[in-house]
């Protein structure tokens, strides 16, 4: 079942890829409302995001019907983003969607001083639009994971040229995790917002512990570690549904008491970190469900469906010894 779900990905995006710039302006928009109003009523793929919304409380038929809605705009999204070559026309589209709350002001702030900033953002959908207007904002590094796919990393590369954000993206194999973070501290040292999406739900050998929803769910500590090892101020972003646009809103800076040194010091400031994120995305959650990208996600399928290798019982957190992996970083500068 993953090969062929591999393989359609694969195939999909290759016809995106290829059809899009010779699509209509407005082939994208009926894309997405053909999406919202039958999407709730696909036999399989609704009746997954549906289960792993009351999982969790949130579900309700408005709520199916809306998250359908949002994932019809984020597809055609990723198709203007596809179809458009960078100007004015993509930027008009961008902005049609998307307005900048005044809790930015802070991200702003850090930027104009030159700092450098760590800016957690969940799936939040139609991201492939919304970072463009934040972009001419605020200037974005964002850290994209590595396509093997050809196909998929050239839709990237087309993304980027079009939305204007710079990124950081290397397979695996580029001096692996502690090369990566190093990469990413560089360019937080020299100033520069970085963008992670770390609402990938790791098993448990993998990740950092945090509470969930009443479970224990295991993050990965890469942005994290990184705001610890650099210093940077941290911060969530977070969207609001008004209308047919989002509202980009800000959480943060993270405050954090001066802890003292070593690996269980920087451990514990990491989980800190981890948890302040998930308790942001569970509010998110709670309050915009429609808005969030991986209801579907075969990952946190396996988290909503108690999964032992993703989750574990946050009752029996004090005879957890640990606080999750934090690589040693020596290399990062």
């Amino acid at each position: 079942m993953r090969r062929v779900r591999q393989w359609l990905v694969a195939r999909a995006t290759d016809v995106a890829v290829r059809a899009a710039p010779r699509l209509h302006a407005r082939t994208p928009d009926r894309l997405a409302a053909w999406l919202a109003r039958w999407g709730p009523r696909l036999p399989f793929i609704a009746r997954l995001i549906a289960d792993n919304m009351r999982a969790v409380g949130v579900y309700s038929p408005a709520v199916l019907r809306a998250h359908f809605a949002q994932l019809g705009a984020h597809f055609a999204g990723a198709l203007h983003a596809l179809r458009c070559e960078p100007g004015p026309e993509f930027a008009r589209i961008a902005a049609d969607g998307v307005e900048l709350d005044d809790s930015l002001g802070n991200l702003r702030t850090a930027a104009a001083q030159g700092r450098g900033a760590v800016l957690m953002q969940p799936h939040i959908t139609n991201y492939l639009l919304n970072t463009t207007p934040l972009n001419e904002a605020i200037p974005l590094t964002a850290y994209l994971r590595h396509s093997k796919d050809p196909r998929r990393h050239a839709a990237k590369e087309h993304w980027q040229r079009v939305s204007g954000v710079a990124w950081i993206s290397e397979p695996k194999t580029a001096g692996g995790a502690l090369g990566r973070l190093a990469r990413m501290a560089d360019a937080v040292r020299a100033g520069r917002v970085l963008v992670i999406t770390p609402d990938l739900p790791q098993k448990r050998e993998d990740g950092t512990p945090v509470r969930f929803f009443g479970r224990e769910i295991y993050l990965p500590a890469g942005p994290a570690l990184l705001a610890v090892r650099t210093g940077a101020p941290l911060f969530v972003l977070l969207a609001q549904a008004q209308g047919p646009r989002q509202r980009l809103l800000l959480r943060g800076p993270f405050a954090d008491e001066p802890g003292g040194t070593g690996r269980d010091a920087r451990r514990a400031a990491v989980q800190r970190r981890l948890q302040w994120f998930a308790t942001c995305l569970e509010e998110f959650l709670r309050d915009q469900p429609a808005l969030w990208y991986l209801w579907g996600d075969k990952r946190w399928t396996r988290v909503f469906r108690g999964d032992p290798r993703y989750v574990g019982s946050w009752s029996d957190r004090e005879a957890v010894p640990r606080a999750g992996p934090v690589p040693d970083t020596q290399g990062v500068r």
